[in-house]
C-alpha cells in the first residue's frame, strides 16, 4: 500500500483498477443521460428522399430564369407520393417536410407568390436548390450517428429514433453504497444524543454520486457499530454494488477504523492519504472487481475527496472519458492562507465582462458545510502557493452539476 501520495498518482491507481462493466440495452425513452457503449451508424440517407423545407409551391424553373408565372399542376399531400412528375414550366403545392414531385428544383415560400386561376405568379426570385433538403443532408447511409462513449442527449436521442432505434446499448449505472464510519454519527431523521450529530456526509455523497449518473442505495451509519459488525456490513455491500464510499474513521487516531475495517473486509489497501487539502485523509482498496473509496469525515474535504476521486471513478465506469473542465479565472476577492500542500479552495464561478471569475466561499474550513451551499468549482492552488491576491489569476476546475454558472 502507497502512502501520502500526489493527487494524479490516486487517480491512476483507482482508474487503472477498474473493471469495465458489461452493457445493457435500454428502451430510448430512457436512455437520456446515459453513454453509447459502441458506434450506431444511419442505415440510410436522411432524409432519404427530396423534401420541401417550407410550406409553398415547388417549381420546374428550366432553362427561363426570366420566368414569374407557373401553371398549377395539383397540391400533394403531406406523408404521401406525390404520385405524378413536373414538367418545365409547372408547380405543385407542397408542405413542410412533404415528398416534392420528381423534376423540382426549387420551393417559393407560400407568402411569396399570388394564386390566380391555375396559375401561380411569383412576387420574388428562385434559385435552383432554394428550400429544398436534399437526400442526406443530414447524414449520409453509413455514417455515424453516436460514437461511443457519447452522451446520450435530447437532440442524440431524437436523431437515434429517426432512424427507427427503439434500443441503444449503453453503460451502465454504477451501483454505490455509502458508509459512514465517524463515531457518535447518527442518521439525519434522527435526533442526536449530546455528544452525537446527525449524517450530512451520507446524503452529501449519495447525491453527488447520483449526479454523476450512480445508483445509489439509502446511505449508512456505521458509528455504533463493533468491528466485527462493520466487517461483515462492509461484506455485504461489497456484494450488492460496484463501488462503496465511507466517510469519517479514515485517519490515524485511536478512535478511526475506516482502513482496519477495510482490511478485514478482504479488500486490499491501493494508497491511505493524499497530499491535499482539504481531504489529505482518503484512501482506496480494491476487493476483485469492486472499489472502496474512503474519504474524510469534514464534510468539506468529504466533499473535495469525492470530485477528485470517487467522482472520475464514477463517470469511468460509465464510459465518460472526458476529464475534469479546467480554466484560467480572476478572483474576485482574496484567500490569505499561504504554503502548505497543494489545496482545493471552494469557489463560485461566474461568466461576467467577457472572462470567467471565481469568489473564494466563506467557510473553507474542512469541518465546515458552507461552502458547499453555493460551490461549483475548486480552485486549485499548488503547494507553497502565497496568498490569493484580489484580481490574481487562479486555476480553476468547474463543476458543472454543483450550482449556475451565471453572474
Amino acid at each position: 500500500m502507497l502512502t501520502n501520495v500526489l493527487l494524479e498518482e490516486a487517480q491512476d491507481l483507482l482508474i487503472n483498477n477498474l473493471i469495465a462493466l458489461p452493457g445493457r440495452f435500454v428502451d430510448l425513452e430512457t436512455a437520456l443521460g446515459r453513454v453509447c457503449r459502441q458506434d450506431i451508424h444511419a442505415s440510410h440517407d436522411l432524409p432519404p428522399f427530396w423534401q420541401a423545407a417550407m410550406d409553398g409551391y415547388a417549381l420546374f424553373i428550366s432553362n427561363d430564369a426570366n420566368r414569374r408565372q407557373y401553371l398549377l399542376r395539383k397540391s400533394s399531400r403531406p406523408g404521401y407520393d406525390p404520385g405524378f412528375s413536373l414538367q418545365p414550366g409547372q408547380a405543385a403545392g407542397v408542405a413542410t417536410g412533404g415528398l416534392v414531385p420528381p423534376g423540382a428544383q426549387a420551393v417559393i415560400p407560400q407568402e411569396l407568390t399570388e394564386l390566380k386561376g391555375e396559375y401561380v405568379t411569383c412576387l420574388s426570385s428562385v434559385r435552383p436548390g432554394d428550400n429544398l433538403k436534399e437526400p442526406g443532408e443530414d447524414f449520409h447511409s453509413g455514417d455515424i450517428i453516436a460514437k461511443q462513449g457519447a452522451f446520450l442527449s435530447p437532440g442524440l436521442i431524437s436523431a437515434l429514433a429517426a432512424y427507427g432505434i427503439s434500443r441503444v446499448e449503453v453503460f451502465p449505472r454504477p451501483k454505490v453504497a455509502v458508509l459512514s464510519l465517524g463515531k457518535g454519527i447518527v442518521p439525519c431523521y434522527e435526533t442526536p444524543a449530546p455528544g452525537q450529530m446527525r449524517d450530512s456526509n451520507g446524503p452529501l455523497l449519495a447525491a453527488l454520486a447520483q449526479l454523476d449518473g450512480a445508483q445509489t442505495l439509502e446511505p449508512e451509519t456505521a458509528g455504533g457499530m463493533e468491528p466485527a459488525e462493520i466487517k461483515h456490513r462492509l461484506e455485504q455491500l461489497l456484494r450488492q454494488v460496484d463501488v462503496v464510499l465511507t466517510t469519517g474513521g479514515a485517519a490515524f487516531g485511536a478512535c478511526d477504523q475506516a482502513l482496519d475495517s477495510i482490511r478485514q473486509a478482504g479488500a486490499r489497501p491501493l494508497f491511505w492519504g493524499v497530499k491535499i487539502k482539504p481531504g489529505s485523509h482518503s484512501g482506496a482498496a480494491v476487493l476483485d472487481t469492486k472499489l472502496i473509496i474512503a474519504l474524510s469525515g469534514n464534510p468539506a474535504a468529504c466533499a473535495v475527496g469525492y470530485h477528485l476521486l470517487a467522482g472520475p471513478v464514477l463517470r469511468a465506469l460509465q464510459g465518460r472519458k472526458l476529464g475534469p473542465v479546467r480554466l484560467e479565472a480572476v478572483c474576485k476577492n482574496s484567500f490569505p492562507k499561504k504554503g502548505g500542500p497543494r489545496r482545493f479552495v471552494r469557489g463560485h464561478a461566474f461568466w461576467g465582462q467577457d472572462k470567467w471569475q471565481v469568489t473564494c466561499l466563506p467557510g473553507q474550513k474542512s469541518s465546515m458545510l458552507r461552502s458547499l451551499t453555493n460551490y461549483n468549482a475548486l480552485i486549485d492552488l499548488p503547494a507553497g502557493c502565497p496568498p490569493v491576491e484580489k484580481g490574481q489569476e487562479v486555476s480553476i476546475i468547474l463543476l458543472p452539476d454543483c450550482g449556475a454558472w451565471c453572474d
